[in-house]
């Protein structure tokens, strides 16, 4: 009796201290997105800033991460920071920002933080001190061709039917992976209709073409959580169906043409 007492107790020890199942792993391939704020930083080490947006038209600030953790978080009304992390790969710069949402914790006044979205950037260094860890940095475009050897969590489908939609803003490629946990990272009252799947969403300082090519420069993407069926459904006069550029499709096309170059208008003197 007092060793299948024994047993028990270890039993229930082992159980309490073990992770729940709904946060001991990522939702998606990407590694990241379905994530504690404990489980992030245990796989990538405490993270080298700390950013809260300041004002619209992401305008961040960026602090210390002991700093942050030590003063600012319990200072700042409402702040959520988002751990940044800063790599260098084939000689350029990436920052990795992660976003949280809260979800209560039963019997706690401290939510848990689970990461919803994640932002990658490239960034040009300042010219006058190498750094891209400043408040102010500027955008680097890279080919649409090396970005999975630069982020190796971007693993776009190839498959021709990948949904990829063009908005006013970025191109949005869906892939084919849906979770019902992601629900918990969604926000808004049509999150139950639908299912979520991983998204990349590519950002670019040019005019989005009709048709993405892998020629095309990338200075931003966001790994998120879409809906194809919900664009389909809702935003169709924001959202334009596209070639996923990644597909054997894409690749058999001739390449786009190019655009028409306006001439300058030479001035006209009177006689």
């Amino acid at each position: 009796m007092r060793n299948a007492a024994s047993l028990l107790l270890i039993g229930i020890i082992v159980w309490a201290s073990s992770p729940s199942p709904a946060h001991a792993a990522a939702l998606f391939s990407d590694g990241y997105l379905g994530l504690t704020q404990e489980e992030l930083r245990a796989k990538l080490g405490p993270p080298q800033k700390i950013r809260d947006i300041s004002a619209a038209l992401r305008v961040y600030r960026y602090y210390a991460f002991e700093e942050w953790e030590n003063v600012l978080k319990d200072q700042i009304p409402g702040a959520m920071g988002e751990d940044v992390y800063y790599y260098v790969r084939d000689k350029v710069n990436i920052r990795y920002s992660f976003q949280y949402a809260k979800e209560d914790k039963p019997n706690s006044d401290i939510p848990t933080l689970i990461v919803r979205l994640v932002e990658i950037e490239f960034l040009s260094p300042d010219p006058l001190t190498g750094s891209v860890a400043g408040p102010v940095t500027a955008p680097l475009g890279v080919p649409l061709a090396d970005i999975p050897k630069l982020v190796p969590e971007f693993k776009p489908s190839p498959a021709d039917d990948a949904p990829t939609f063009r908005s006013t803003l970025f191109i949005i490629l869906i892939q084919n992976q849906t979770s019902k946990d992601a629900r918990r990272l969604v926000k808004g009252r049509q999150r139950d209709d639908y299912d979520w799947s991983l998204s990349y969403r590519l950002y670019t300082l040019e005019i989005l073409p009709a048709r993405l090519t892998l020629r095309d420069t990338v200075n931003r993407i966001e790994i998120a959580l879409d809906s194809a069926q919900l664009i389909i459904d809702h935003n169709k006069l924001t959202h334009e169906a596209m070639i996923n550029p990644f597909s054997a499709k894409a690749a058999s096309l001739p390449p786009p043409p190019e655009p028409d170059k306006k001439k300058v208008p030479l001035p006209h003197y009177a006689p």
